[in-house]
């Protein structure tokens, strides 16, 4: 292994990334949440539409 002068490691650069594991998972999460409130709000108006709702007595 070679030795890196101390000039040169300031001029290293990395991590600068802003996509990071917890990041992607709270994307995927919105998604879910959006893509099953889309689920359920189609699903009461087919039900409404279809007269299949139960009843609140």
């Amino acid at each position: 292994m070679r030795e890196i002068k101390e000039e040169t490691l300031e001029e290293i650069k990395g991590g600068d990334s802003y996509v990071t594991g917890p990041v992607i998972n709270a994307i995927v999460n919105i998604i879910k949440l959006v893509r099953d409130a889309g689920y359920d709000l189609g699903s009461g108006f087919r039900r409404m539409a279809e007269g299949e709702i139960c009843p609140l007595e």
